[in-house]
């Protein structure tokens, strides 16, 4: 009985673990976004930028270029040099989703 019980037990954990499971895009914006940004998109960063969760996935997609190839200066430049063009294409599409 414990048995069955135990085995559907895992049986949910292992369904809900991808919906659980946090995206790529959401590790990288939760390590390196969220404290000036904010945890859902909301804080003007610095007292400069618009809040994130405002902008169109195009103007992520450019801000984050903008600032990954040195065009526009700022705190957080050395975090987006890191980023490829796919991961700017990701987080531009993930960031929306916060809301």
């Amino acid at each position: 009985m414990k048995t069955g019980y135990l085995g559907l037990m895992l049986l949910l954990f292992g369904w809900m673990c991808p919906a659980i499971a946090a995206q790529p895009e959401q590790k990288f914006y939760n390590m390196n976004c969220a404290s000036c940004h904010g945890k859902k998109g909301e804080k003007t960063a610095l007292n400069k930028a618009r809040p994130l969760i405002s902008l169109t996935e195009q103007q992520i997609v450019e801000a984050l270029t903008e600032r990954r190839n040195g065009d526009v200066k700022g705190a957080g430049n050395q975090v987006k040099k890191r980023l490829t063009d796919e991961d700017i294409k990701n987080l531009a599409k993930f960031i929306p989703t916060m809301k």
